[in-house]
């Protein structure tokens, strides 16, 4: 960094720490000052806008609109309107899905295979039973066997998929 770049950035840090200056000096209009005491409340009709809805942050205190406050658009949402109704009637309204694929009996009996068995022999070790080494040696063998199985079954690259992926 050059000097004149530090002195412009030891004056950002400077000015970004120092507080305003007692003269009343202020970075923004005084209609726009704001003290502790003062309360939106005092907001007349005029300062209503021509839809008739304030901004929700005016009208919206900590619990919501408060008694004798207006709604904010988002409130306003009434079914029996004429205006707003129509509205409420042209979202978008998704179709119902497809009903999920059963697959097949083998990859039904694969899935199994990789559940029931861990499964199976957590519930064993909890329970502290001692299984006999050929149902341990079954459980083993069916795990291994529908996971390979699953994997096996994936769907590879087929051969006339034009789509090649991102090449560059």
């Amino acid at each position: 960094m050059s000097r004149d770049d530090d002195k412009t950035w030891a004056e950002l840090v400077d000015t970004f720490h120092s507080s305003p200056a007692p003269d009343g000096d202020q970075p923004w209009p005084a209609a726009e000052e704001v003290g502790p005491d003062d309360d939106r409340d005092d907001l007349t009709s005029d300062d209503v806008p021509a839809d008739g809805f304030r901004d929700a942050s005016v009208t919206l205190g900590p619990l919501g609109p408060g008694p004798g406050r207006e709604q904010t658009r988002d409130e306003a949402v009434d079914v029996g309107d004429d205006a707003v109704g129509t509205e409420a009637s042209d979202h978008f309204v998704p179709p119902t899905p497809a009903p999920i694929p059963r697959g097949d009996g083998v990859s039904r009996l694969a899935w199994a295979a990789v559940i029931a068995p861990p499964i199976a022999l957590i519930i064993v070790a909890i329970m502290s039973w001692r299984p006999s080494d050929e149902i341990v040696l079954f459980a083993v063998l069916a795990f291994i066997t529908g996971f390979v199985t699953l994997i096996a079954r994936m769907r590879g690259h087929h051969p006339n998929d034009p789509d090649d992926g991102a090449v560059l």
